[in-house]
């Protein structure tokens, strides 16, 4: 395999979140948002009060279902992704109250789970794993994890 097709995979993922829309960063752009600008509107409609939305970048050595849930959701209410493999990038929404507690559970087929993983506010998160940890390293919003600052690590 050349070294240009190794790259190409290896930064597919990344390209893929970068088309992604800045759902996750529209707190940050509330304040430099232009009426010159057509995109701004759709992020602020997509992002709307009542609504906790993050993206996830699953990079760990398993198969998982990833769940969102906030106090207001509860379990009934969960948004999950179904199963998803090594690689994935993915956004999940739940409805959500100012003040709310939200947090992700990672159901992994054929391995230990982890529930209550706290997102303490933040919109993106990296999902990875050791043979024997799950890592989870969080930031505010899509243009932090861009930026190559180091993640806050969450616990559940």
């Amino acid at each position: 395999m050349s070294i240009k097709t190794t790259l190409v995979r290896t930064l597919a993922p990344l390209a893929a979140m970068a088309a992604l829309p800045a759902t996750l960063a529209a707190p940050a752009y509330a304040a430099a948002e232009s009426a010159t600008t057509t995109a701004r509107p759709q992020v602020r409609s997509a992002a709307a009060e009542g609504s906790y939305n993050i993206l996830i970048s699953h990079r760990a050595l398993f198969v998982a279902d990833f769940c969102l849930l906030s106090t207001t959701s509860g379990n009934r209410r969960a948004a999950c992704s179904g199963n998803k493999a090594l690689g994935t990038d993915f956004r999940l929404g739940v409805v959500y109250k100012p003040g709310d507690r939200v947090w992700i559970d990672v159901n992994v087929v054929s391995g230990r789970d982890t529930k209550g993983i706290d997102l303490r506010g933040n919109r993106m998160c990296r999902v990875d794993s050791t043979a024997v940890n799950l890592n989870v390293h969080c930031w505010k919003n899509f243009a932090q994890y861009e930026s190559g600052v180091p993640g806050e690590r969450v616990y559940g």
